[in-house]
């Protein structure tokens, strides 16, 4: 049976249930940490198998061709490196507690480590990680019909009471209460229910559980979210690693990724000092004279200061990663209310935070300049987060977040009043059009703004049209930008 797709949000609530539901809880997410790693070791060694092959190994070689991702296809098949593959494995380990776990929320599990696999295989990760008993977990059901699901404002979970068990030792019952007049989730409610998801949290230092519900349909749109639901508006946006240069007709921004997103970077590394010192105290045995760790299984031992520490760093990251995907959530809407015909160039920031592969030598004193690139910038701001919820929220109009051709359109070197192209210094934040100065980020945005229908090149006569008007607009956000308090914009207009 083909599978429905159609759209869909999710919902989320705090659980707040007894101790004894809790216990019976954390005994379910145990089990679900242990099938998963179970389908993740099984599908580690099929990967390995297949990657061994040497039918398989010589098709690699060969050039791209649908024969030839044919037969790749078929031995990966051969050996049950699929997803399909993974759910028959999870059977019999479902099988063994199946009291706790039903099938289809194994299946989800067996597929959540088929796919983490499926990256290593593919050389889109270099590395899978096994979940420790320190490590949160989520299980999600397939369908609201049988085990996890939702049901008349409660979370259902395991085997319903009956006479001749009324007490069923697997049985939760979990009520849902939102907050009192909260219209959003009322409206939410009233949807129909695919699946559902249960995780846990560690907030402030306490394990919290929440429910997520993954409703059909759009969501309900919000009283005081402003929306430009017209398509002949237009928005341009040159995105940065820290900033993001934002052009519509009638607004000219310049703004940073993420300003709220801000923590104290020297006390972070005081606490992983701690922890590192308080490791090699307890576990001397498991390192070399040098000061690595030695190779093999090793059993190591932490102190309680050691736990409170690691506690304290989840808790400051926890807080980062809400600050940052609350920023992006709100510049999303800013941006969503210019226009909702919103293009963007196509980038790749992992290729950005990688490392320099070429050493470069400093002119001045002859040292090897530093090989790291953009990846502290990335993982503090991360841009590509932003464009994914933009994508999101435009797909609750039908619609879809533009991507232009790079390569082609070259909006960073295009001049659209010669109509040539010239190469920049990073270092070089100005373009000069006789006696205009134009920020180059509000400029590229400018021109991604007004690129033509196949998003491959720019129109110049709609930049013509629309250059003067951009220019007022620009310079009304420079000298704003030299006021900001912000260090980073100061410098992208000094």
């Amino acid at each position: 049976m083909a599978r429905k797709t159609g759209p869909t949000y999710t919902i989320e609530f705090p659980l707040h249930i007894p101790v004894w539901q809790q216990h019976r809880l954390e005994k379910k997410f145990k089990i679900a940490r242990m099938v998963y790693n179970s389908c993740l070791g099984e599908v580690l060694k099929r990967h390995q198998a297949v990657k061994s092959d040497k039918v398989y190994l010589k098709l690699l070689k060969q050039p791209k061709s649908k024969n030839r991702d044919k037969k790749l296809s078929n031995i990966r098949e051969n050996y049950g490196f699929s997803e399909y593959g993974t759910h028959n494995f999870v059977k019999s380990v479902q099988n063994k507690f199946k009291e706790h776990i039903g099938s289809l929320e194994a299946q989800k599990l067996a597929t959540r480590s088929f796919q983490t696999v499926e990256k290593l295989h593919f050389g889109k990760s270099k590395k899978v990680h096994f979940k420790k008993m320190t490590d949160n977990i989520s299980v999600e059901n397939k369908s609201n019909k049988t085990g996890l699901r939702y049901s008349e404002g409660a979370i259902l979970w395991g085997d319903k009471p009956t006479k001749k068990n009324p007490k069923p030792k697997n049985w939760l019952l979990m009520p849902i209460s939102p907050k009192p007049n909260d219209e959003y989730a009322d409206l939410a409610l009233m949807d129909k229910t695919k699946y559902v998801r249960i995780l846990k949290r560690e907030v402030r230092g306490k394990v919290r559980y929440f429910v997520q519900l993954i409703q059909e349909g759009y969501p309900p749109q919000k009283k005081n979210r402003k929306i430009c639901n017209d398509e002949t508006k237009r928005v341009g946006l040159d995105i940065g690693t820290s900033t993001i240069a934002i052009c519509s007709e009638d607004q000219v921004k310049l703004q940073e990724l993420a300003p709220d997103c801000v923590y104290n970077e020297k006390e972070l590394r005081r606490i992983q000092r701690k922890m590192d010192r308080s490791k090699r105290s307890m576990n001397p045995n498991n390192f070399n004279e040098n000061g690595t760790i030695k190779k093999g299984k090793l059993n190591w031992i932490y102190s309680k200061k050691y736990e409170e520490l690691r506690k304290k760093r989840k808790e400051i990251y926890r807080k980062i990663t809400v600050q940052r995907k609350m920023s992006h959530e709100k510049l999303a809407n800013v941006i969503l209310s210019f226009g909702s015909d919103v293009r963007v160039e196509t980038m790749r920031f992992q290729s950005l935070q990688k490392r320099a592969k070429n050493p470069t030598r400093n002119k001045k004193n002859g040292k090897i300049n530093c090989k790291k690139r953009f990846g502290k910038s990335i993982a503090k701001r991360a841009p590509a987060m932003l464009l994914t919820i933009i994508d999101r929220k435009l797909s609750y109009q039908n619609r879809s977040l533009k991507k232009i051709d790079t390569y082609a359109t070259k909006a960073s070197q295009f001049n659209h009043i010669t109509k040539e192209y010239s190469k920049k210094q990073l270092s070089e934040r100005w373009n000069v059009f006789g006696d205009v100065r134009i920020q180059r980020d509000l400029y590229s945005a400018f021109l991604i703004c007004n690129t033509t229908k196949t998003l491959n090149a720019v129109d110049v006569d709609l930049c013509n049209t629309k250059w003067d008007e951009f220019v007022k607009l620009q310079n009304i956000e420079v000298n704003y930008l030299k006021k900001a308090q912000s260090k980073t914009l100061r410098w992208f207009v000094a």
